[in-house]
């Protein structure tokens, strides 16, 4: 297995590397956020954990209890508020940074539910998603409790378990793995599967061949995507072969296939050629003639035609969904030179979709190439029907001179 880059940042940890350089930024020039924010606490010193407001530690010891928590809790909200009523994004997160890096960990759970309870909830979703990896970061079961107690959506649990476990993969998988979520998909376990691919997808992939083969399983596949195609082709196509649970691989290989494509169809078409799996290579082909088709007619092509008869259909279709857009009437005509066989159906379909619109009757008399009389008979009603609603005088005289092709109930239908 190819080591990964060390300068390689994963999708997950580009917001995270600007968090950071923010972080640093604020660290460099300890009075910033204070500049930013002098209104809200217009007292503050250079921003420590043990305090809020930045007052001194040995004043602050010689409040009285039960008023410093009243002061502090009025004073978080303010802070709170402000940085969430700035109109930009970029100081609010600068603020807010600064703000929950002062936070105690046992004060996370009441400014996160001020935010919650907000009317700001719903159009502030990145700040609230920030205060939760923070706070997850800082002690994940206390955030795991406050959600579990209150509700929480999908993104909640998963964005505080892939905090979790970017951190501690073992401790968040077996957790997620112990636990029950509602619904058909454990989205703590998809959370979790998303951290562990954020920082390492080879071992993401072996707590994958752990998991049971359900939605979970496949959700979590499917989020892992972005961190495994961040390194290249030649990386995705190792992570794949590395899957030792066959299932598993021809479905990944089915998942990362217009991935590969889209870098490289050339490439991806010669990795297709590893898949054993008739019903898995069927899948892929159709991705990669596409893409290739896309870039490259001719070389597609040429390409799907060395396929097996199985999987030749499938990718015939991508071709003709591309080569159609291009040159309707050139792609027609390869298609009538690859013979009159109904798996070539699908790909006589995309020919007549791509050319109605600029010509629809030149679209209907291709119709009549399509060797399923079913399917046929049922693009005629498709088409026609359309044709007859955007300009009737033109769909009655096509249909009047070719009733000779058209189903019997078209005829009743449209000329009696």
């Amino acid at each position: 297995m190819k080591k990964l880059p060390s300068w390689t940042l994963t999708a997950t940890s580009v917001p995270l590397a600007l968090i950071a350089g923010i972080m640093l930024g604020r660290s460099s020039s300890g009075e910033s956020d204070a500049t930013a924010s002098s209104s809200d606490a217009p007292n503050r010193n250079i921003p420590t954990r043990s305090g809020l407001s930045g007052d001194d530690s040995g004043s602050a010891s010689k409040r009285d209890g039960s008023s410093r928590s009243s002061s502090s809790d009025d004073s978080t909200r303010q802070q709170l508020t402000a940085i969430l009523e700035s109109s930009s994004r970029l100081e609010r997160t600068q603020r807010l940074l600064a703000f929950l890096d002062r936070l105690s960990t046992d004060q996370f759970a009441s400014v996160y539910e001020e935010l919650s309870d907000s009317p700001m909830a719903n159009i502030r979703g990145s700040e609230r998603s920030l205060i939760l990896q923070a706070w997850a970061e800082r002690d994940p079961m206390s955030a795991i409790a406050h959600l579990e107690e209150n509700g929480a959506d999908d993104w909640e649990r998963e964005t505080t378990l892939s905090t979790w476990a970017a951190i501690d993969p073992a401790g968040a998988f077996a957790w997620a793995a112990s636990s029950e979520d509602d619904g058909g998909t454990n989205n703590w376990m998809v959370g979790t599967m998303r951290g562990i691919a954020a920082t390492s997808p080879e071992l993401a992939r072996d707590f994958l061949t752990q998991m049971p083969d359900d939605r979970t399983r496949s959700r979590s596949l499917e989020t892992m995507q972005g961190y495994v195609m961040q390194y290249g082709s030649e990386y995705a196509e190792n992570w794949i072969a590395g899957i030792s649970d066959s299932d598993l691989k021809n479905r990944a290989s089915r998942y990362l296939a217009n991935d590969l494509a889209r870098l490289d169809p050339e490439r991806a078409a010669q990795w297709s050629a590893t898949i054993t799996d008739p019903n898995t290579l069927r899948e892929v082909s159709e991705d990669i003639s596409e893409s290739w088709a896309r870039q490259d007619v001719e070389s597609a092509k040429s390409w799907v035609m060395t396929l097996p008869d199985g999987a030749r259909g499938e990718a015939v279709e991508g071709v003709a969904s591309q080569y159609a857009r291009q040159d309707p009437t050139a792609a027609a005509e390869w298609l009538n030179s690859l013979g009159n066989s109904p798996a070539y159906d699908d790909a006589r379909e995309e020919v007549v979709r791509a050319s109605y619109r600029q010509d629809p009757a030149t679209s209907l008399n291709y119709i009549s190439n399509i060797a399923s009389e079913r399917e046929r008979n049922r693009n005629y009603e498709r088409y026609l029907g359309d044709w007859m609603r955007r300009d009737a005088d033109s769909a009655r005289d096509w249909a009047l001179n070719n009733q000779t092709v058209l189903p019997q109930n078209v005829v009743d239908r449209y000329l009696r």
